[in-house]
């Protein structure tokens, strides 16, 4: 686990016999909190590539410095994140002549690099980000996992390319930051592949850069999310299933465990922390029967028991007999983090869920703790949110075996239209209820079968279109929600949506390909997690169990019982039933969110007072103050949670702009 920064030359900036020297310090000083434990850098003899390592020990806590390099000194390379598996792997190349310097699990990527050239990813398994520099071959390499848990950013600034595990590692290498607004507009930071700078971009899950010195960038795909044809019979007994869900998520645990320092587990009231944290027990007292993990959860004090968790999962920690860590936050501890927390996650949020997990990590690692696992994921492989459930009856399952918890076409067409003509969406959720009364006809959707769950989830969180100027929206076009998502995917994905998957799948797809690295792996994850110097592992993103996941019919996933009631994450709950509560087992999906401003409170107006000024509004260059104003006014008065939502977002922004300097956007420019 680190932070990792690097440049590399192409050959334009080759003048008077050297390269231009960059600030590797500095950007690396910029990455201290991901890898406060040592620093290490490698700058090739030319000066045209420089690789700098921030690290946070966790496996091999005395050896695994880096940057790695091989035998010969032709290879090069840094690594964020953790390998599973890597002593197998290990013995394995070893057996091949390989020689290892470290006991790091890092190595392993470098030394099959050797072996098998850029098809060295398909062999890891794991949440990671690699850069490596073949100077033999005059190529960077930068690889991303499979589901974008670990961050990686890149632009081309002068000739030179930056690639870092944060964007504002790229500050001390000259980088001047600018808006994006088409970005912004459309909610690429969210959604697609660019952030709200110009220029800067996140490489996507599963993808790998390469980089020549003439100049030449490419990114290309080596892993994608597949699902079977949607007229094909399942042949597997349901009982089968439920037992590969379960030994596939047993090991995806086990492996999760090995650290040499002490590892917890977030609790939340939900099936997923709680299967993690029964399972992790389970495997533990295989080998001590007196065996006790840590649990950490977070309590908000809002005076609502709608958002608080904190019981339950104090119950579940008592089956486990975990040792239970709960930390209580008010309204006014998440606002008075809300500043710091987006200079660390660098997009915007909408709700102060954030906020919550960033100083849950904070809490952690006051503990004592630098490990921890989490049940990111699951929702979007076992369709655990209520915005897939229009998209899970828009057509039959044709697949499942001998209609195991399907509907007669009659009812589940009326319990279609009772869904789709109803909406539910509260702003302070990213959980709405689907609907279809107002999407219809819309390009985002044909181009994916018609579903509508990516274009509900944009619809929810995009700001209004009036917080633009004018002279934006002019420019840059109205937004047509969920359009950033179904682009942001690949011609072939969008092709299967149309011809072979169910519409269910394609709707996991398009959440889990865009939403989950971007959103939730970040600001939910990474990047509130490593602010303090906590690696999470997240067994639900282990491949092998999400490749069978992917395979299972749809109502394994959402069960439909005889009256209509859908049971999200069936086959998760029968499978992990040995390894929970009752109270578990049973409970309806809850998501984590903090609860909304209520409005009145000094902490929240102080805060909108400070930031949403009409001289930080109009710095920005592209908001409206008018709005602003208003919706400031109106949330005075209503304290209205989707309110609430857009001035968070807003808020984001004055902090970001601040915090980085960001140039004003000028209109005028040419279009």
């Amino acid at each position: 686990m680190c932070g990792f920064s690097a440049y590399f030359h192409f050959d334009a900036n080759y003048r008077d016999g050297k390269f231009p020297k960059f600030d590797l310090d500095g950007s690396l000083k910029n990455l201290h909190h991901r890898g406060p434990d040592s620093q290490g850098q490698y700058i090739s003899p030319c000066g045209r590539c420089g690789l700098g390592h921030a690290r946070l020990s966790i496996i091999d806590l005395e050896g695994g410095h880096q940057p790695l390099s091989s035998k010969q000194g032709d290879l090069h390379m840094v690594v964020n994140g953790e390998l599973y598996d890597f002593e197998r792997i290990m013995d394995e190349l070893k057996s091949r002549g390989h020689e290892f310097k470290t006991r790091s699990d890092s190595e392993i990527a470098l030394h099959l690099y050797e072996e098998e050239g850029i098809s060295f990813l398909e062999y890891l398994r794991g949440e990671f980000a690699i850069c490596l520099w073949d100077s033999k071959r005059s190529q960077l390499i930068v690889a991303r996992d499979r589901f974008g848990i670990k961050p990686v950013y890149y632009t081309v600034r002068n000739g030179t390319l930056l690639v870092a595990s944060e964007v504002k590692a790229f500050l001390p290498m000259g980088w001047e930051p600018e808006w994006d607004v088409d970005s912004i507009l459309h909610d690429g930071a969210t959604f697609d592949y660019r952030t709200c700078f110009k220029d800067v971009y996140k490489l996507p899950p599963a993808h790998y850069l390469r980089a020549t010195a003439s100049g030449s960038l490419e990114v290309r795909q080596y892993w994608d999310a597949d699902y079977p044809d949607k007229t094909l019979k399942e042949t597997r007994s349901v009982d089968e299933m439920v037992q590969g869900v379960r030994e596939r998520l047993v090991d995806a645990v086990r492996q999760r465990l090995r650290a040499d320092v002490p590892l917890g587990v977030y609790l939340s009231g939900g099936i997923d922390s709680a299967c993690v944290a029964g399972i992790a027990t389970h495997l533990l007292r295989e080998k001590d029967p007196n065996a006790r993990i840590d649990a950490f959860s977070i309590s908000f004090v809002s005076g609502d028991d709608h958002y608080d968790e904190g019981d339950i999962a104090e119950r579940t920690a008592e089956f486990c007999n975990a040792k239970f860590h709960k930390l209580a936050v008010t309204e006014e501890d998440l606002l008075s983090s809300f500043e710091e927390s987006i200079w660390h996650v660098e997009q915007p949020q909408f709700n102060l869920n954030g906020v919550g997990k960033f100083l849950l990590s904070k809490y952690v690692r006051d503990q004592g703790f630098k490990v921890v696992m989490t049940g990111e994921g699951s929702d979007e492989h076992f369709a655990g949110y209520s915005l897939f459930h229009t998209d899970y009856l828009r057509e039959a399952d044709l697949t499942s075996p001998d209609g195991f918890g399907t509907l007669p076409d009659d009812i589940r067409h009326k319990l279609f239209e009772e869904i789709s003509q109803t909406k539910k969406a509260d702003g302070s959720t990213i959980i709405p209820t689907a609907t279809d009364a107002s999407t219809k006809n819309n390009v985002a959707r044909q181009m994916v079968n018609n579903v509508s769950c990516h274009v509900l989830m944009q619809d929810l969180l995009s700001i209004p279109s009036e917080m633009y100027t004018d002279e934006v929206r002019s420019k840059h076009g109205e937004v047509i929600p969920g359009l950033a998502i179904a682009e942001a995917v690949s011609g072939v994905a969008r092709h299967k949506a149309k011809t072979k998957w169910h519409p269910l799948h394609t709707a996991l797809y398009l959440e889990s390909r865009t939403f989950l690295g971007n959103f939730l792996c970040n600001i939910l994850g990474d990047r509130c997690e490593m602010a303090h110097s906590i690696e999470a592992r997240t067994p639900f993103m282990d491949h092998p169990l999400c490749e069978y996941v992917n395979s299972l019919p749809p109502s394994v996933k959402i069960r439909a019982s005889e009256d209509g009631t859908l049971n999200e994450k069936w086959i998760l709950k029968e499978a992990v039933q040995p390894f929970i509560t009752d109270e578990i087992y049973k409970r309806t999906k809850h998501p984590y969110v903090a609860p909304p401003s209520k409005g009145k409170d000094l902490p929240i107006i102080n805060l909108m007072d400070r930031l949403l000024t009409e001289e930080n509004i109009n710095q920005l260059g592209w908001a409206n103050w008018s709005t602003v104003k208003n919706y400031k006014d109106t949330f005075r008065e209503l304290a209205d949670s989707k309110v609430f939502k857009d001035l968070l977002i807003m808020m984001s922004y004055v902090v970001l702009s601040q915090r980085f300097n960001v140039r004003r956007y000028n209109h005028e420019s040419p279009m």
